[in-house]
């Protein structure tokens, strides 16, 4: 095993966007140092606000829910909830599954720190390179669609003139504050700007776990392309001394252990933010409107399909990874091994063909199968609430 003297700057630079998103929603873990009263004083204080920021939409969005007597409307306002309530459920998860995040970046530090070779370790930051790509593009479309949404979205509306000839101007999202006039200045633009700041923190969510997945499921995959390369070469010679086979038999074994040890550490930690993730996907908002706001929704839609896109895309590398390894410990040429070794292939190739998947909740596995299926969801629900709005 060689020391990778450069193994923390190789954490920052694959963690880098996910860790910048985390720490501003306060849930980015210090696993590698104790936090000082003030970083615990601050990191409550973000949480507490963000909390704040999504419920400023969520309460008063669940309020106009109730007392709206237009079907039309309240069917329009059930996506706008339902992402309320997927968005805090995904930030209460990242909170409650602090220590298992902690574990599993200790667990790649780990990884980086000791390598078994420096090519060992090109391949991780290639692998890393992939999960870097997806969560910046995540970043883009989902920012990108969410100041659409909250910005531009209610001036395309326009303002709205009642027959009492009250001019009323749009919010981001529908909203009832009872008694309290948010028409007046500047009332309607602290609660445009709270919405605004709660659609930043909802996507921000969004990325966070996407990021994550990208670094975890990734950071398995350079690991499962090491255990090929180690696997092929237990075999390389045939003049192999019989230490060297126990010794190249037990670095494999103990790697591939490694690897199973770590993706159960992932599943319990990301599964049922998958889930929560999967599920409002299939939620798709709806308005007849101008032209400006149908290029709003279509690139909202977008963003969601693209993001669970790419969590689906993570899964479907660990499955191929998977199978390549699978593929890998059947086709060695154990009968090269000296005397008796080639017996102890028999329980690496039970170990290597078991399932390897990351899933959302123990229901779903994250693949393109659950890709298509997913989408064909949402085109129908799509389907359903443009008859409604008709």
């Amino acid at each position: 095993m060689l020391r990778n003297e450069h193994y923390k700057e190789d954490i920052i630079y694959i963690t880098r966007l996910t860790r910048h998103v985390l720490s501003l929603l306060g849930v980015w873990p210090s696993y590698n140092k104790r936090r000082s009263i003030g970083e615990k004083v601050w990191k409550y204080f973000l949480i507490s606000i963000s909390y704040i920021l999504l419920y400023s939409v969520l309460i008063p969005g669940g309020f106009f829910w109730l007392i709206e007597k237009r079907p039309r409307v309240r069917v329009q306002t059930i996506p706008l909830l339902f992402y309320g309530i997927m968005a805090s459920g995904k930030y209460g998860n990242l909170i409650f599954r602090e220590k298992s995040i902690t574990r599993c970046l200790r667990h790649i530090e780990e990884d980086y720190r000791v390598v078994s070779s420096m090519e060992a370790r090109d391949r991780m930051i290639e692998s890393a390179k992939i999960g870097r790509r997806l969560v910046t593009l995540c970043a883009v479309f989902m920012y990108g669609s969410g100041l659409s949404f909250r910005s531009i979205l209610p001036f395309a509306k326009g303002k709205i003139v009642t027959a009492q000839n009250i001019t009323i101007k749009p919010l981001p999202c529908p909203a009832y504050f009872f008694s309290f006039d948010i028409q007046v200045s500047p009332a309607y633009e602290l609660i445009f700007a709270m919405q605004f700041l709660s659609g930043i923190v909802t996507y921000s969510i969004t990325i966070a776990l996407c990021g994550l997945a990208g670094v975890f499921v990734m950071h398995a995959c350079g690991q499962l392309q090491i255990l090929v390369d180690l696997m092929k070469n237990l075999v390389e010679e045939q003049w192999q001394e019989k230490r060297e086979v126990d010794k190249k038999l037990a670095k494999m074994v103990e790697h591939q252990i490694r690897i199973r040890s770590f993706l159960q550490m992932v599943e319990h930690t990301l599964q049922q933010a998958c889930l929560i993730e999967l599920m409002g996907c299939t939620a798709i908002e709806w308005e007849n409107s101008n032209s400006i706001a149908m290029c709003s929704y279509v690139i909202t839609l977008t963003s969601l399909m693209i993001n669970m896109f790419m969590f689906c895309y993570t899964g479907e590398q660990l499955s191929v990874q998977a199978e390549r390894v699978a593929s890998t410990s059947c086709e060695l040429e154990w009968y090269r091994l000296p005397d008796k070794k080639a017996r102890g292939i028999v329980l690496v190739i039970i170990m290597s063909n078991m399932p390897t998947k990351v899933t959302a909740g123990k229901i779903m596995d994250l693949s393109f199968k659950t890709y298509g299926d997913v989408v064909k969801t949402a085109v129908t629900y799509f389907n359903m609430l443009l008859n409604v709005a008709r």
